[in-house]
């Protein structure tokens, strides 16, 4: 409900300021997205995905060959808290 409410307020506003504040706004969105600043932070949000994969799928081999991990640990354990940290079951 609040998020049809917002939508209706933004509307209405958006449709009262004209084209230019929207064009104003878009301009500047378009800036942020530009900017040294997100584009570092992009790469380092990408970095640290793959890294992080990587070392998943580092644990997720030495899991499979029996080495280097508690034996309470399993693939399956390692697949399911994957699945549970990704909202899937």
């Amino acid at each position: 409900m609040v998020v049809l409410l917002a939508f209706a307020a933004g509307y209405y506003l958006g449709a009262r300021a004209g084209s230019q504040d929207f064009d104003d706004v878009v301009d500047a969105l378009q800036a942020v997205r530009q900017s040294e600043e997100v584009k570092d932070l992009v790469g380092s949000l990408r970095s640290h995905a793959a890294h992080t994969l990587r070392e998943v799928a580092a644990l997720l081999d030495r899991t499979s060959a029996g080495e280097g991990t508690p034996p309470e640990i399993t693939t399956q354990d390692l697949v399911d808290r994957v699945r549970n940290l990704v909202g899937r079951t």
